[in-house]
C-alpha cells in the first residue's frame, strides 16, 4: 500500500527462493492509499522453480537449488527476500516469516490449506482471521432502514499484524426474522469493512451473519440482531380506529368517549360502548397485522397521559370489536400511521383524532 501523499510508481519486483529468481511483473503507479497486489499470472504452475517470470510461480512448491519440494512436509529453512524498486530505489525486505513459502514445505500437502492472511513482510504467518458484524444489536421502526458492517482484520498474535483486509467480497445473509432470506454482499475498504445496509418491513427481530470464503473454506461472523418496531403510544399500549375509517388522507377518531359512534364497522356492526379507542396489551416489537388484542374498558386500560400533536403514531385497524364479560377483544386487519391533532387527554372527554398518512401493513 502507498502510505504516502503522492503517487509513486513501482518500477520492478523480484522475489528470491536460494538460486530461483522471478521477475517480470509490470510496473505500475500507485495513488495515496492504492494497494498493488502482485501475484502468479497464470494458471498450470509446475513444480520447483520456474522463473525468472512470475506465469508458473508456486513458491510452497519449491526447494533448495530450485527444486521441486512438492509433497514435501519437511521445512526447508529457506527464507525468501523481496526486492522492492519505487521511485528507482531498491530496498530488500526478508520474509523471515516463510509466508511467501509456507513455512518452508508444501502446505497444500501436508496440511490442505496453502491460505496465509495477508502479513506484514518480516513476521510470522498468519493462519487466521478475524471477521466482526457490529453493532451486535439495534432497534429500528419500520419502513426504515438498518445497516451492519463486518470487519475483517488479520488475528496474529504481533500487534503489528493485527491489520485491517482489504479488497475482500464479504457475503452477508439474514438468517432468521421477519426479512429472513435476505442477502447482500460488498468488498472490504481499507479498513478492513464492508457494510450491509436494508430495509425492516415487518415487526420482529432479525438475526444475521457475515461470511468470508476463500479456497480452504468460510470464514463466519459472530451474529447480531436488528429488531423492528411500530411506534404505538408513547408508555405502551395502541389506538385503535375501524375498518370503515381506513382510508389514507383521510381523519380518523382514536380515542373518546364517543368512539363507538364514529368508528361503525364496514359490517355495520359496532364497538361496545365501553370501549374508548385504547388497547393495553399489545407491543410495539411484536404486534403486527393479522394478530388480535385485549384490553379493559374504558381509561381504565390506562392510556397515555399525553400524546404530542402533529406527532406521527402507528394506530390499529380493527373489524369487529367484541366485549365478554370485563375483557375487550378485536382483530388487526391494518396498522396505519397518524399524524395527530392537539386536543387529546387520557379522559375520555378529550378526544384523539388526527389523518392517516401511510399504511404499514
Amino acid at each position: 500500500m502507498n502510505n504516502s501523499g503522492n503517487t509513486v510508481r513501482v518500477n520492478a519486483i523480484a522475489l528470491h527462493l536460494d538460486t530461483c529468481t522471478y521477475t517480470g511483473w509490470p510496473a505500475a503507479d500507485l495513488a495515496p492509499g492504492a494497494d498493488l497486489i502482485v501475484t502468479q499470472l497464470k494458471s498450470g504452475a509446475a513444480a520447483g522453480c520456474t522463473g525468472p517470470t512470475p506465469d508458473g510461480l508456486d513458491t510452497s512448491d519449491i526447494g533448495p537449488n530450485g527444486s521441486n519440494y512438492a509433497r514435501n512436509c519437511d521445512p526447508n529453512g529457506m527464507v525468501p527476500t523481496v526486492d522492492i524498486t519505487v521511485d528507482n530505489v531498491t530496498k530488500t525486505y526478508a520474509d523471515s516469516g516463510q509466508v511467501l513459502n509456507t513455512g518452508g514445505l508444501d502446505a497444500g500437502w501436508c496440511s490442505g490449506n496453502e491460505s496465509t492472511q495477508w502479513t506484514t513482510i518480516g513476521h510470522a504467518p498468519c493462519r487466521g482471521s478475524l471477521l466482526t458484524l457490529t453493532p451486535s444489536a439495534q432497534t429500528h421502526p419500520v419502513l426504515s432502514t438498518a445497516t451492519v458492517t463486518a470487519t475483517f482484520t488479520n488475528s496474529c498474535a504481533q500487534p503489528l499484524d493485527n491489520t485491517p483486509l482489504s479488497n475482500t467480497a464479504v457475503n452477508f445473509s439474514i438468517l432468521s426474522g421477519p426479512n429472513a432470506g435476505g442477502s447482500g454482499s460488498g468488498v472490504t475498504d481499507a479498513n478492513g469493512q464492508a457494510s450491509f445496509t436494508y430495509p425492516g418491513n415487518h415487526v420482529g427481530t432479525d438475526t444475521l451473519k457475515a461470511t468470508v470464503a476463500n479456497l480452504a473454506g468460510t470464514i463466519p461472523s459472530n451474529t447480531a440482531t436488528v429488531t423492528w418496531t411500530v411506534n404505538f403510544a408513547t408508555s405502551g399500549g395502541a389506538f385503535v380506529i375501524s375498518d370503515l375509517k381506513d382510508v389514507n388522507g383521510h381523519g380518523v377518531y382514536w380515542w373518546g368517549a364517543q368512539w363507538w359512534k364514529n368508528d361503525q364497522f364496514r359490517s355495520g356492526a359496532f364497538a361496545p360502548a365501553s370501549f374508548k379507542g385504547f388497547v393495553d396489551s399489545v407491543s410495539s416489537s411484536s404486534t403486527w397485522c393479522g394478530q388480535t388484542w385485549t384490553t379493559r374498558p374504558g381509561n381504565s386500560s390506562r392510556p397515555p397521559k399525553a400524546v404530542a400533536p402533529g406527532s406521527l403514531m402507528a394506530v390499529i385497524v380493527s373489524s369487529h370489536i367484541t366485549k365478554r364479560g370485563p375483557v375487550i377483544s378485536g382483530d388487526i386487519v391494518h396498522i396505519v400511521l397518524v399524524r395527530t391533532n392537539p386536543g387529546y387527554g387520557p379522559n375520555p372527554g378529550h378526544v384523539g383524532t388526527g389523518s392517516i398518512v401511510s399504511t404499514l401493513c
